[in-house]
């Protein structure tokens, strides 16, 4: 079967549509504009319970908990919530902390720009690891970011991994944070693991597919790096 086939992203040579200029990830259209949507203000709100989906960790004894969700109050495009009871709602589901993966400017573009004020008020835990939605990665920033939540989830905190759709960058965490706590298991089955959490969207792009293939390779290249920088400093001396 080939990666097409298994819903795998593929990169072609095929001619762009005219009126689409860059790729689409983590639900959103890049060619819309960063300021606030303010096509519809009167529009009613969402008022069902934000979605949030259960990463099953039973099997790696950990006590703790993830939820994999959207960005909570979110007003864009089709999407029009209040962040109040959102944040409530998390509060009775006994959030403990929450990863964000957004940045400042989408806090602003998706209209929560006193989100990480009001996870403060809620007495959250607050673990900020903006991501640029398209940007190249850094494994040692995903690295740290995985630790603090493989310790988190030891202590048994029940957490919350959000980036603006739950599709993406938070997709990508959780894939590598499978792969991390199971070494058998391959790459291709972690992805699996996450579209049958998030949906068959989930992990949207080329870069993001081949990242989760080649991270055990860059986490050992990472640590092998980190480790010669004191013998460096050793033989220097």
């Amino acid at each position: 079967m080939s990666k097409e086939e298994m819903g795998v992203p593929v990169e072609k040579n095929v001619p762009m549509p005219e009126d689409v200029e860059m790729e689409e990830e983590d639900g959103i259209d890049k060619n819309e504009s960063c300021e606030f949507d303010t096509s519809d203000d009167d529009q009613p709100f969402d008022t069902s319970p934000l979605k949030i989906d259960w990463l099953d960790l039973s099997a790696y004894g950990l006590p703790g908990q993830l939820g994999v969700s959207a960005i909570p109050g979110c007003r864009f495009g089709e999407v029009w919530r209040k962040l109040k009871p959102d944040i409530d709602d998390l509060k009775r589901l006994g959030i403990t902390d929450v990863f964000l993966l957004c940045t400042n400017a989408e806090l602003l573009r998706y209209r929560v720009p006193t989100l990480l004020t009001e996870y403060a008020v809620a007495q959250f835990g607050i673990h900020h690891l903006p991501m640029e939605d398209g940007a190249n990665l850094e494994v040692s920033n995903i690295l740290g970011a995985l630790q603090t939540l493989r310790d988190l989830l030891a202590a048994g905190k029940k957490v919350l991994l959000h980036c603006y759709g739950g599709l993406g960058r938070s997709c990508l965490v959780a894939a590598c944070l499978l792969l991390q706590l199971d070494p058998g298991l391959d790459s291709e089955t972690a992805i699996q693991k996450v579209r049958e959490l998030r949906g068959h969207k989930a992990i949207e792009t080329v870069k993001q597919y081949n990242f989760i293939n080649d991270f055990r390779q860059l986490a050992e290249d990472c640590q092998e790096a980190l480790q010669a920088v004191p013998e460096q400093r050793s033989i220097s001396r």
